[in-house]
């Protein structure tokens, strides 16, 4: 019995997740907060107040660079972000990795997907990874085999070789398509920039199994899920990590923490 894993979480996260978070310093750390005082009643929202901006898009830095083309409709995007991700890649295939139509708003329906359970298949940015789940038997119970997290390790590398100064720009030139591609399936008046970190602090949270992982068949599926119900009722984010092994786990953990920080400008919580 074999299952195709997808890396959505991982590629998707590598476009938009460094992209959006990275720069090249730390933001500066505020004062410490003075002591508490009475606060003033709060305003009542109006139905039509738009959500606080958290992260706002143009404290991101960019790489200095010469005037760019005006950006293209957001239903004609595919071709200029396609070639501005593949720029990026040096060289790699990026059709290896990613569906070549409707790249941006994949893109961000992928990234909004990750704390969830489930996710339109038709809407999802990835490729499957080759292969067949590896599984391996032991006293009459069956877990996931090591030999399965080597599927994983060109999407991890390709994560963690991506420039990351070159990767924020074109995020940050590409974000009024981005955003635009949000308003179609975000809260009203919320910014995709403020959801991205939202997710990165959702990826950060995922715990760390201890020891081999069981799996069970999926009833009237022919495919394993986590013998743990809490692992299997578990968001499409925290599977991928776990599918892909705890080494890659860490390194991808180091690669968005880092990403969280450069962004909020403060470290996430422990």
């Amino acid at each position: 019995m074999a299952r195709r894993i997808n890396p959505g979480p991982l590629l998707a996260v590598a476009f938009l997740g460094v992209a959006g978070v990275l720069a090249w310093k730390f933001y500066p750390r505020g004062e410490p907060a003075p002591a508490p005082v009475q606060a003033a009643p709060a305003a009542v929202a109006t139905p039509d107040a738009a959500p606080a901006v958290e992260y706002p898009i143009e404290a991101v830095p960019v790489l200095p660079e010469a005037p760019a083309e005006p950006l293209p409709a957001l239903e004609d995007s595919d071709g200029a972000a396609w070639a501005a991700l593949s720029a990026l890649l040096e060289g790699g295939d990026l059709a290896q990795w990613l569906l070549p139509t409707h790249l941006v708003q994949r893109l961000v329906t992928t990234i909004d997907a990750l704390p969830r359970r489930d996710i339109n298949r038709q809407a999802y940015a990835a490729r499957p990874v080759e292969g067949g789940l590896a599984t391996t038997e032991a006293a009459g119970m069956r877990y996931l085999d090591a030999a399965n997290f080597a599927r994983y390790d060109a999407a991890v590398a390709t994560f963690e070789r991506v420039d990351s100064r070159a990767l924020v720009s074109a995020y940050v030139r590409f974000y009024p398509l981005f955003q635009q591609a949000w308003r179609e399936v975000g809260p009203p008046g919320s910014q995709f920039n403020d959801r991205l970190v939202a997710v990165l602090d959702h990826l950060l949270a995922a715990p760390e199994p201890q020891g081999p992982i069981a799996l069970v068949p999926a009833e009237g599926k022919p495919r394993w899920e986590f013998a743990d119900p809490r692992m299997e009722q578990a968001s499409i984010g925290h599977k991928a990590l776990w599918r892909m092994g705890p080494d890659h786990a860490t390194r991808v953990k180091a690669k968005l923490r880092q990403l969280r920080e450069l962004l909020a400008g403060q470290r996430p919580a422990a």
